[in-house]
């Protein structure tokens, strides 16, 4: 899905209102000493790859570093609760995925609202899940994994970046559409998806399409099919899950900034301001092409906010569907 349908889609949802608490005011000094910038996922995922752009880039623009402090663990939950904990100030900041509004349906108790608790900035990133086996398996296509799973029920492994992570979600997605099952191992983040395959721990996953391209570049694991709308500009000659696996599905992942709930609207502004002129100026392009399997995303936060209302509910009735549910605690 391009920039352009994306935001299209985003405006459809008309769910912005719902997002936004009432605000408090900004401190004109703002900001005058270093900013926390939390990514609830391990190093080397593809949120972090993005937080350490965005430290180095927009720490120069706003005259203060932002400090990345990985908290992963949950699907992101331990980092979105720190977030929410933290002051409205604009001196704790977070970068949160899709998890964020598939966590709060899959267990029964949750420390926060995904919604209420938080405060939109702007989108930076998205794309598809990937199906990824390790290179050297026998299984070319999804048909073929898929026949070999319902030819040994339970006996095959796969990874995910923890329960209620996109990649959790994807794979049970993919076993509930083709009547299939397999054993759930769930890790602190994506990357560990990739190198449990490496190791033998699992025969697949499906982590973000960013996360598995070096490996796929690399030559050690193979990409049977993507979760987009569309084939990856990336992998041209990879098939989405519908060509793969009709009917299949889409998943789109993303990642953007946040801030707790009640964060004044002036500094909202400021940021997506600052953060729009270096996505006007290529810096996330480059980064993100260097990764490949995502591509930039760019919004307002009224844009924004609604994206993340609207999967909320689209999520909600997808776990619900496939009765992905767990409990927290």
């Amino acid at each position: 899905m391009n920039r352009r349908n994306w935001l299209a889609t985003a405006g459809a949802a008309a769910l912005g209102s719902l997002l936004l608490p009432a605000r408090a005011a900004a401190p004109s000094s703002y900001p005058n000493r270093p900013i926390r910038l939390i990514v609830p996922f391990i190093a080397g995922s593809t949120p972090d790859n993005v937080a350490r752009t965005l430290s180095a880039e927009l720490g120069k623009k706003l005259g203060q570093p932002l400090v990345v402090e990985n908290m992963p663990g949950a699907g992101g939950i331990i980092g979105a609760s720190a977030l929410r904990r933290a002051a409205p100030d604009g001196y704790t900041l977070g970068i949160l995925a899709n998890a964020h509004v598939i966590n709060v349906h899959m267990y029964r108790k949750m420390p926060y609202d995904p919604i209420q608790d938080f405060t939109p900035i702007t989108a930076l990133s998205g794309g598809p899940t990937a199906l990824v086996v390790f290179v050297s398996s026998p299984y070319k296509t999804a048909a073929e994994l898929i026949a070999a799973m319902k030819k040994a029920p339970g006996k095959f492994n796969y990874g995910s970046g923890g329960k209620g992570s996109i990649a959790h979600l994807a794979v049970e997605t993919m076993l509930h559409q083709t009547g299939c099952d397999a054993v759930h191992i769930p890790y602190k983040g994506a990357p560990e998806i990739i190198t449990a395959m490496l190791s033998g721990q699992t025969q697949f996953g499906m982590p973000v399409l960013g996360t598995a391209t070096q490996y796929v570049r690399n030559n050690q694991v193979r990409v049977l099919a993507v979760t987009g709308a569309a084939r990856s500009p990336f992998f041209p000659d990879v098939p989405t899950m519908a060509e793969a696996l009709p009917p299949g599905f889409v998943i789109d992942n993303w990642s953007g900034l946040f801030a707790p709930a009640k964060f004044p609207a002036d500094l909202t502004q400021k940021l997506h301001a600052a953060i729009g002129a270096l996505q006007s100026a290529g810096v996330f392009d480059a980064q993100l092409k260097a990764n490949a399997g995502e591509l930039r995303r760019s919004a307002s936060p009224a844009q924004f906010g609604t994206v993340v209302a609207s999967d909320n509910t689209r999520y909600g009735d997808l776990v619900k569907s496939i009765g992905m549910v767990g409990d927290l605690g």
